[in-house]
């Protein structure tokens, strides 16, 4: 049986431990650490190359204290995450003096941030959000991505995570098939520096509709997987 807060104190047991966490999101399954060795380890199990980045597992509060946003984006990551309760991938400007940044190291924020920002997943899902939690008030960065071989796309169930990622992984939490996986899983993510789209991901038309509906702002369609397999539209080097 689903125990979201049991659950995530015993995942952030084996985090601040060293371990590494194979856990659920509502955009599909993340591979997790804490620990710089652990998070090295994530890179090179997943078999991604110097230009791709770690993301941050966060929360809205986190969020507002990490990221550096003028009122009017900050209102939308508000109105997207918080009153349209919806995932988002926030890329934007972060305060590098933040006692949980500080304790990622030198090397491992240059593994996370592309041109001064920082990409962290708001609204992932109960479970991440209460393991957000955690870390936030133990003064703890928790960092990873999408539980799969690069390239290779998010998985929405456990059963079709690698062997080798899953072998990683010194505790997995199986929740099943996860609540974004059609049309597309992982996180739409949107960058509030430059003000453009990053990648098309989980409800990326409700997200388009918002940004017309409310900012006048208009996003290109979703090409579809078979067109943009990866929903990435920066394929160039350094991007999330």
């Amino acid at each position: 049986m689903i125990d979201i807060a049991d659950d995530a104190r015993r995942v952030f047991e084996v985090l601040k431990d060293g371990g590494i966490a194979i856990i659920p999101a509502s955009v599909g399954y993340g591979i997790v650490a804490i620990d710089p060795a652990a998070l090295q380890k994530i890179f090179v199990t997943k078999q991604r190359k110097a230009h791709k980045k770690h993301g941050m597992i966060g929360s809205y509060a986190l969020h507002t204290e990490l990221h550096i946003l003028p009122p009017r984006e900050a209102e939308m990551v508000k109105l997207l995450t918080v009153d349209m309760d919806l995932p988002l991938g926030v890329v934007a400007p972060f305060r590098e003096d933040h006692p949980i940044v500080q304790k990622l190291g030198k090397e491992i924020i240059q593994q996370s941030s592309v041109d001064g920002t920082l990409a962290m997943l708001v609204n992932g899902g109960p479970l991440q959000e209460e393991l957000s939690r955690l870390a936030t008030e133990a003064g703890l960065p928790l960092m990873g991505s999408s539980a799969n071989l690069t390239g290779e796309g998010t998985k929405s169930l456990v059963e079709d995570i690698e062997p080798e990622i899953k072998a990683a992984a010194d505790i997995i939490i199986d929740y099943g098939r996860c609540k974004f996986s059609t049309p597309r899983p992982s996180s739409t993510m949107y960058d509030f520096k430059h003000m453009k789209l990053v990648r098309y991901g989980a409800c990326y038309d409700v997200i388009k509709d918002a940004f017309q509906r409310f900012y006048q702002i208009s996003l290109p369609d979703d090409p579809g997987r078979e067109a943009l397999f990866s929903g990435h539209l920066m394929q160039e080097a350094n991007r999330y």
